[in-house]
């Protein structure tokens, strides 16, 4: 999960109708007994390098578009070993020999990236590698639902959503439209539905002459062994990389990493982003790519050159710009000096508030790595997440919201008039109306109060069932030179103790 969204699913959850990109109740609900794993790139892409290797050694260039994806051409493996279904199997048989016991894993070839993405799920679950018949991937794809382009080809949720209320529900459904006709209602991305609908590559390729030999290369005079040296050299060459075919109209989408050691080894690996390769995407995957070449060595690697190579181009398609703000000066120093403590520190060691929603105060955002979201989307995204998504959690607390939530409760008591512990019924009604807040011996008068708000959440599971009530307060406390100070207050009941939950202004 991540963002309380589902980012990645067995086999057998896939069985129960778990689907990419769908809530977390929303799964819970299809499958009670589900395990969910937290988002973690980085442990994904270590555990992943096991897998590369193994394929890199019978296989000279592999593209790695993400951890648990790898894509290669097919045609000359496949003339090494005798075919394409001899290829398959070789490369099942070293799988199953580098993976742990009863990991799942598919092998699907196919004449489009597309294709070869949904028969690999389907070997996923029949266990044994899948073959579309060349020149009849348009046919093979006619009966795919559409939902495949969200899993497969980056569609977002919404444009499935909308195919389907149209009518739209199978790829051989967005064929028979015609690509003027959804050129017409959806623009570029309506030409991109048809071709990926076709069977055709995602983006047409563009004729841009290779950038020149200095921004994609470079010779070090003296090897490098520092890891942190040599990232810094690849993100000077990777921003003047993309620099160049932004200046052209053009995006890379497929580059090609090679780096040469002292000792004449060479590690080439293809990388691939349908959307383009920024200057931050390059850099990222030759940190992976050098991190998995030094696992396998047990001395430090002189690395003496750098070279970055263009393997598939196309056209930047063009986008409405914003009538007023946009990206700022501001904005892009932030995201550099974001990006430069990352390189110093890590990755996920400078962290931004993320929301991701539910009834907690605690639970409602999350800190995510703030390398992987630009800086000019941090506004926009909390204003959304304070407006329109917060509303949309049923039995959350209404606006506005407490400005500070305490991670570990403060004890307190919550009596009545009469000094008697406030109580709440199994109908969420009060005992009494509460008079006075006790923290650690100092005796606050209650001068207003609203609630109980109840919470009562996975009522379904023993172990993980909890049930709340939280309550506004404002109380009114005398301090030493007599004056009052007063103060808003969410305190909250659970398991028949109350405490301090968060504090207004």
């Amino acid at each position: 999960m991540h963002a309380q969204r589902v980012v990645s699913r067995s086999v057998l959850a896939m069985r129960y109708g778990v689907q990419v990109g769908m809530r977390r109740r929303h799964a819970q609900a299809l499958c009670p007994d589900l395990e969910i794993a937290a988002f973690e790139p980085n442990r994904d892409r270590r555990a992943f390098n096991t897998i590369v290797r193994a394929v890199s050694e019978i296989v000279p260039l592999i593209e790695v578009s993400e951890p648990g994806v790898i894509v290669f051409a097919a045609r000359g493996p496949s003339r090494y070993f005798g075919g394409d279904e001899p290829m398959a199997k070789k490369v099942m048989q070293i799988l199953q020999t580098s993976i742990v016991a009863d990991s799942q894993f598919g092998i699907g070839v196919a004449d489009s990236r597309l294709a070869a993405h949904i028969a690999a799920r389907i070997s996923a679950e029949t266990k044994t590698a899948f073959l579309v018949e060349p020149d009849q991937t348009r046919l093979w794809l006619a009966p795919q639902t559409v939902r495949v382009l969200s899993e497969f080809a980056n569609v977002s949720r919404e444009t499935i959503s909308l195919l389907e209320r149209l009518g739209l529900n199978t790829l051989q459904d967005v064929c028979k439209l015609g690509e003027s006709v959804l050129a017409g209602r959806f623009g570029e991305l309506g030409v991109e539905l048809h071709r990926l609908a076709r069977g055709d590559e995602q983006h047409p390729l563009a004729a841009i002459a290779p950038p020149p030999a200095h921004l994609c290369l470079r010779v070090f005079e003296e090897p490098i062994n520092d890891q942190q040296t040599l990232l810094n050299n690849i993100k000077v060459m990777a921003g003047e990389f993309s620099e160049y075919f932004s200046q052209q109209g053009a995006v890379c989408v497929r580059v090609i990493i090679k780096f040469e050691s002292e000792s004449g080894d060479r590690l080439e690996r293809l990388w691939y982003r349908p959307q383009g390769l920024t200057a931050t995407t390059i850099l990222e995957s030759a940190k992976w790519q050098i991190e998995s070449w030094l696992v396998n060595e047990s001395i430090h690697i002189q690395i003496t050159q750098v070279q970055l190579i263009a393997d598939e181009v196309r056209t930047d398609t063009a986008r409405q710009l914003k009538l007023w703000g946009g990206v700022t000066q501001t904005d892009e120093t932030a995201t550099q000096a974001i990006n430069r403590l990352t390189e110093l520190l890590g990755s996920s060691s400078v962290q931004r508030v993320k929301w991701q929603g539910g009834r907690d105060l605690q639970d409602n955002y999350q800190l995510v790595a703030a390398s992987q979201i630009q800086a000019s989307n941090l506004a926009p995204e909390i204003l959304m997440s304070a407006t329109t998504q917060q509303s949309k959690w049923r039995g959350s607390l209404p606006t506005p919201s407490p400005s500070v939530v305490y991670s570990d409760l403060v004890v307190v008591q919550v009596t009545d008039k009469d000094k008697n512990l406030l109580r709440v019924s199994a109908r969420h009604e009060l005992s009494a109306e509460p008079a006075y807040l006790l923290i650690n011996k100092t005796c606050c008068k209650i001068i207003s109060w609203a609630g109980p708000w109840p919470v009562e959440e996975k009522w379904w599971d023993i172990t993980r069932s909890r049930r709340l009530v939280r309550l506004q307060v404002v109380v009114e406390k005398i301090l030493p030179d007599g004056s009052s100070q007063i103060q808003a207050l969410l305190v909250a009941l659970e398991h028949g103790e109350w405490s301090i939950a968060a504090i207004y202004g």
